[in-house]
C-alpha cells in the first residue's frame, strides 16, 4: 500500500518533504533479480531503501536527469513502469495498476516542476517578421537553412524553410508533418531542439537550435580517424540520444557523420529527422520502408522483410567503426558490391583497434537483429564505455575531448563557404502558389516550445 504525505507549499521548496512513499518491486542491475524496496520521493530525488525506516538508501534517482516515466511494455510483469536515467532505465512494478499510475503521475509532476519551475510563461506567437536573416548555411531540393537572429532577444537560430508546393508535389506531406511531430516531442541535450514552427501561404518554417561547431563528417575527413578516447565520448553521447528517440517510439534511420554536428563547446548534436519513423512503441513494432544511406544500412533493411529499432544500433556500430578507422566497415564505391559485403562479408579490424572496441563492434554489427546488441542499458555497461559516468555526461559536466575553433554562437567559420557566400533570402527557385484546397494538409503545423525550454538555450 502506498502512503502519501501532503504538506502545504511555502516560499521555496523543502527538499526534505516527502511527496510520496511506498513499497515497490525493482529489477536489480547486474543479476536481473527483483527485490521489494521502500521508495521515498522528495523534492529532487527518488530514493529506495532495503526496508521501511532505514536511514541510508540503497540508491538514489536524481529527478533532474530523468527522461521517460511511463508504463512498461513488459508483458510478463504486471503493474510495471519504467524510469529512464542516463546511466540506466529502472524497471519497477507496483501492487496494482492504480498504484502504478499514481507513482507515474507524482514522479512526472515533480520532475517537471523541478526542470521547468513553478511559473510557466505564456507561449509567444512568432512569424518571419520576428527574425533577421544573417547567413545562408544550407541548401537542397527541400529548401534552405538560414542563420537568423530573433529581433527581440538577439538569440541566434537556424531557420529551415520548406516550399509547400515542393512538399505536395513530391508526396512529402506525411514525412514533413512527422518530422515536426518528432521535433515537437523531443527535448534532449544531444538532439537538435525545435523552438518554433509556423507557416505562410507558400512555406513552412522550422526554427531550430543553431549548432556551429561543424559536421562530424568535416572533422573526420580532416583528421582521417579519431582517437579511441574521442570515439568513446562521441559514441556515449549518441547512445543517450538514440535511447531517447527509441523510448519516444522513434526510429532515426539515418545515423551518419553528416547528420551529427558539434556544438561550439564540443558536444554531439544529432540533427535532420526527415527519415525518422514515429509510432514504434513496442519492441516488436516494425516498418518496411527502404530508406537511409547505403554505407550504414542494416542487413534487414536490404532484405526488405521489415525491421525495428535494431537498425539504428547497426548504423551506430558502422559509425563507431568509421570514426576509429576512417571508413565504414563494408565500404565500396560500387553500391551493389557494398550491399553484398553488408549481407555476407566477414568483419575485419585494423591492428590498432582495442579488444574492447572490437568486442563492442562485433556485437553491434551482428547480422541477425534478434542477436544484435540493441539494449542501451547493456551497451552502457560494455567495457568499452567503462570510463563513462553517464549521469555527468548527460549533464554535460565531462569536458569534451575536442573544442571546435569558433568565436561564439554566431560564428559561421565551420560552415561551407559555398553557402555563406550567397546572400540569404527566403525566395526559392521555381516556387509558386499552393492551391487553396491543399492548405488543409498543413493544419496544426504551428508550434512554440515550452518557454522554460527556450530560456535554457
Amino acid at each position: 500500500m502506498t502512503q502519501t504525505t501532503v504538506t502545504p507549499q511555502s516560499n521555496g521548496a523543502n527538499n526534505t518533504t516527502i511527496k510520496h512513499e511506498g513499497f515497490l518491486t525493482k529489477e536489480g542491475g547486474g543479476f536481473k533479480s527483483w527485490k521489494r524496496r521502500w521508495f521515498i520521493l522528495r523534492h529532487d530525488d527518488l530514493s529506495y531503501f532495503k526496508s521501511k525506516g532505514d536511514a541510508a538508501p540503497l540508491g538514489v534517482i536524481h529527478l533532474n536527469t530523468v527522461g521517460h516515466i511511463k508504463t512498461s511494455d513488459r508483458k510478463k510483469k504486471l503493474h510495471g513502469f519504467e524510469v529512464q536515467t542516463p546511466s540506466r532505465t529502472y524497471f519497477i512494478t507496483a501492487d496494482t495498476d492504480a498504484d502504478r499510475n499514481k507513482w507515474i503521475d507524482v514522479l512526472t509532476v515533480q520532475r517537471d516542476l523541478l526542470l521547468n519551475g513553478n511559473k510557466p510563461k505564456k507561449p509567444e506567437k512568432v512569424g518571419v517578421h520576428d527574425f533577421d536573416l544573417l547567413n545562408l548555411v544550407g541548401k537542397g531540393s527541400f529548401g534552405k537553412v538560414i542563420q537568423v537572429r530573433k529581433k527581440d532577444t538577439g538569440e541566434i537560430y537556424a531557420m529551415k524553410v520548406l516550399s509547400k508546393k515542393h512538399i505536395v508535389e513530391h508526396n512529402e506531406v506525411e514525412h514533413t508533418l512527422s518530422e515536426r511531430n518528432i521535433l515537437q516531442k523531443i527535448n534532449h541535450p544531444f538532439l537538435v531542439n525545435l523552438n518554433y514552427s509556423f507557416q505562410t501561404e507558400d512555406k513552412l518554417y522550422f526554427i531550430l537550435d543553431f549548432v556551429n561547431g561543424g559536421e562530424l563528417f568535416y572533422h573526420l575527413q580532416r583528421e582521417k580517424r579519431f582517437s579511441e578516447e574521442r570515439v568513446r565520448y562521441y559514441g556515449a553521447e549518441i547512445v543517450l540520444a538514440l535511447e531517447h528517440l527509441h523510448l519516444s517510439g522513434v526510429i532515426y534511420r539515418d545515423l551518419k557523420p553528416e547528420n551529427l554536428l558539434l556544438t561550439n563547446e564540443g558536444h554531439i548534436c544529432m540533427t535532420d529527422f526527415g527519415l525518422c519513423k514515429e509510432g514504434l512503441n513496442s519492441p516488436t513494432d516494425k516498418t518496411v520502408t527502404f530508406c537511409g544511406t547505403p554505407e550504414y544500412l542494416a542487413p534487414e533493411v536490404l532484405q526488405g522483410n521489415g525491421y525495428g529499432k535494431q537498425v539504428d544500433w547497426w548504423s551506430f556500430g558502422s559509425l563507431l567503426y568509421e570514426m576509429l578507422t576512417g571508413l565504414p566497415p563494408f565500404y565500396s564505391q560500387d553500391v551493389q558490391e557494398m550491399y553484398r559485403k553488408i549481407m555476407g562479408e566477414r568483419l575485419a579490424f585494423p591492428g590498432h583497434i582495442s579488444p574492447d572496441a572490437r568486442s563492442l563492434l562485433e556485437m553491434l554489427l551482428e547480422r541477425d537483429p534478434e542477436k544484435r546488441l540493441a539494449d542501451p542499458n547493456i551497451i552502457k555497461r560494455h567495457p568499452f564505455f567503462k570510463a563513462i559516468d553517464w549521469e555527468l555526461l548527460f549533464q554535460k559536466k565531462i569536458p569534451p575531448p575536442f573544442i571546435p575553433v569558433v568565436k561564439g554562437n554566431a560564428d559561421t567559420s565551420q560552415i561551407d563557404p559555398v553557402f555563406t557566400d550567397e546572400a540569404p533570402s527566403l525566395t526559392m527557385a521555381g516556387e509558386s502558389a499552393l492551391h487553396p484546397s491543399q492548405q488543409k494538409d498543413f493544419e496544426g503545423f504551428t508550434y512554440v516550445a515550452d518557454p522554460e525550454h527556450l530560456m535554457k538555450q
